[in-house]
């Protein structure tokens, strides 16, 4: 098997198949990609075993990504584009170059990159074992500070060569993604899975609704990778038919109603794809083709024990414990159904102890968005002021409605001590740019939130 995969990276590095062919469509053929990951490998210092891609580029994501393998150092993807998160991440990252296009957002102490076409460079050669360590994401931990987790040549490539099969990902296609390629779910399927598959891929990552839309208009694309949010706000106006044979949507649950919707206005059926940056693709399902549950990836063996998932594959970072088998058990609860496939039943860190009573802050975040003028809510437990083992719920609520209205709606939905002792209604609920809640943000504005017996609410 290792044979098998050093064969296929060998082959990928030593040039494109089709050097003309637009990687990047009206902006950067394939032969451009290697012809810059060429200089990333002839720039970096011998002392460079770890360096910064700091870029929303996926031709310049991808020449790094070439330049890793050729060079045997390790690429660090930040969770965001900024100078904060820049520092951040090099003080646990610990690199002192940045392959970037925006150079001015470097802080002092890292050495920007800036890639140059090299004509007739020599070629690339592997240089990394499918096993080390060659990417580094960074993303939001359940505190809302950032957790740093690696991923192997096998963890990310095995990946790559297993969807774009699954789905028939050919140079055929046009990739349209909603999310940034230094986002795990963006660079899979906006980078890794296209560059293998020599499909191309339209320059432009679209949050807002109208640049969706003008995207699948202009660019005719055959395939949209996006997030919940991104479907959810395309809802209410046109979207243009015709051009997707299929569309994917991870970071979060899809709406029902969102994916439905979707699929009869373009008549492409939306994938979702369950997994996360540590563990990788997990499963699939989509409800236009019937899926009640989701079917777990070829690759991946799964079991279920005491209602908590488990899950062995190869996309596994090697950051997490597994057990004696390989076996990873998720923070999932999960269903059996007809033995070959799951259905989630939430999380399992979801459920608190409050007043000695269990609490399922998922049932009390779906029983708030049930309340007249609640459009959305983000709802989580801290521990109580005198640090003991029972929890407080917070509740942020994005909506219209004033705080006596929510709570005494709520009141009639759920037992008292599930109610959340600490609320605030804002207009818009933060979020970051692959869609998902913006905790650390949320967690900010509940600080020096006074209990109800000692004071206000925040």
């Amino acid at each position: 098997m290792t044979a098998m995969l050093i064969e296929k990276l060998e082959k990928i590095l030593s040039g494109p198949e089709f050097p003309e062919h637009e990687f990047i469509i009206s902006g950067c053929a394939y032969e451009r990609v290697y012809a810059m990951a060429a200089d990333i490998r002839d720039s970096l210092k011998p002392d460079d075993n770890v360096f910064c891609v700091f870029t929303e580029s996926g031709e310049l994501v991808a020449a790094s990504v070439l330049a890793a393998l050729a060079t045997g150092a390790a690429m660090v993807l930040p969770y965001a584009l900024s100078k904060t998160a820049m520092r951040e991440i090099q003080k646990k990252a610990g690199f002192r170059t940045a392959v970037t296009d925006i150079p001015d957002m470097s802080p002092s102490g890292i050495t920007p990159l800036i890639p140059r076409e090299i004509e007739s460079p020599e070629p690339l050669a592997l240089s990394m074992n499918p096993d080390s360590v060659f990417l580094h994401f960074f993303t939001g931990g359940t505190t809302g500070d950032s957790v740093m987790w690696s991923k192997t040549p096998r963890n990310m490539f095995e990946e790559a060569f297993s969807q774009s099969r699954r789905f028939n990902i050919s140079r055929n296609d046009r990739i349209l993604a909603t999310i940034p390629p230094y986002h795990i779910y963006g660079f899979l399927f906006s980078v890794l899975i296209p560059f293998v598959a020599q499909a191309g891929v339209v320059n432009a990552v679209c949050a807002f609704p109208q640049e969706i839309r003008a995207a699948l208009e202009y660019h005719s694309p055959s395939v949209l990778v996006s997030i919940p949010m991104h479907y959810r706000s395309l809802r209410g106006g046109g979207v243009p038919a015709g051009s997707l044979r299929i569309a994917f949507s991870s970071a979060g649950k899809l709406n029902d109603a969102d994916g439905d919707w979707f699929f009869e206005q373009t008549g492409a059926g939306v994938v979702e794809i369950y997994g996360s940056t540590e563990t990788g693709g997990i499963a699939a399902q989509c409800r236009a083709l019937g899926d009640t549950a989701l079917t777990p990836f070829d690759s991946v063996d799964w079991k279920i024990m005491d209602n908590r998932l488990y899950i062995r594959s190869p996309f596994i970072s090697p950051d997490i414990p597994k057990d004696p088998d390989g076996f990873f058990m998720t923070g999932d609860r999960a269903e059996m159904v007809d033995n070959a496939r799951f259905r989630l039943a939430g999380r399992a860190d979801a459920i608190v102890k409050v007043g000695g009573k269990r609490v399922d802050l998922e049932e009390t975040g779906n029983k708030l968005k049930r309340v007249q003028g609640v459009q959305d809510v983000f709802v989580f437990a801290v521990n109580d002021v005198e640090g003991g083992r029972e929890n407080e719920i917070c509740a942020l609520i994005q909506g219209t409605l004033d705080r006596e209205t929510l709570m005494a709606a709520a009141a009639r939905l759920m037992e008292p001590y599930a109610l959340p002792r600490q609320v605030r209604i804002i207009e818009k609920i933060p979020v970051l740019s692959t869609g998902k809640y913006d905790r650390k943000a949320i967690k900010k504005m509940f600080r020096g939130c006074k209990r109800p017996d000692t004071g206000s609410f925040c």
